[in-house]
C-alpha cells in the first residue's frame, strides 16, 4: 500500500493506492481505476476540467483503502459541498502519484541503451 496525507476540505486525510484502491473504485463506480486514470491524465494533458463524480469517487476508494474498517474522515457529500478546486486538483495528482508508484511507472522517457550494449564483438 501506497499513501500520502493531504488536506481537503480543511481536514488532513491519508490517501493509499493498492489493490483495495481498485476493488472499491470499482464497486462505487462500476469501472476500473485505469480508466479513470487513463481519463484524468488525458484531461490534464488536454486541459479540459476532469468529471466531478468520478473525481469523487475516485478520492472516497483511496480514503477506504487506507482507513478500511473505520469511518471516513470525510463522507462523498462534505466533498461535493466542501472541496475546493486546489482541493479536486491536488487529489488528482496525488492519486495518479500513488498510482504511478504503486505500479512502478517511470516517469518520462526511457533512457537510451548503453551503446555498448549489444553491439557484436569482431572475431579476433
Amino acid at each position: 500500500m501506497i499513501t500520502k496525507e493531504i488536506t481537503i476540505c480543511g481536514k488532513q486525510v491519508t490517501l493509499s493506492y493498492c489493490f483495495a484502491t481498485e476493488i472499491a473504485y470499482k464497486e462505487l463506480s462500476g469501472e476500473e481505476m485505469l480508466d479513470y486514470a487513463e481519463y484524468a491524465v488525458e484531461c490534464l494533458q488536454s486541459k479540459r476540467d476532469i468529471d466531478n463524480k468520478r473525481t469523487i469517487l475516485a478520492i472516497i476508494a483511496c480514503m477506504m483503502a487506507y482507513y478500511q474498517d473505520e469511518e471516513l474522515p470525510l463522507k462523498d457529500s462534505d466533498i461535493i459541498k466542501e472541496a475546493t478546486p486546489i482541493d479536486k486538483a491536488l487529489a488528482i495528482l496525488t492519486m495518479l502519484e500513488l498510482r504511478a508508484k504503486f505500479y512502478e511507472i517511470p516517469k518520462g522517457e526511457p533512457k537510451d541503451k548503453d551503446p555498448k550494449r549489444g553491439k557484436k564483438r569482431k572475431n579476433a
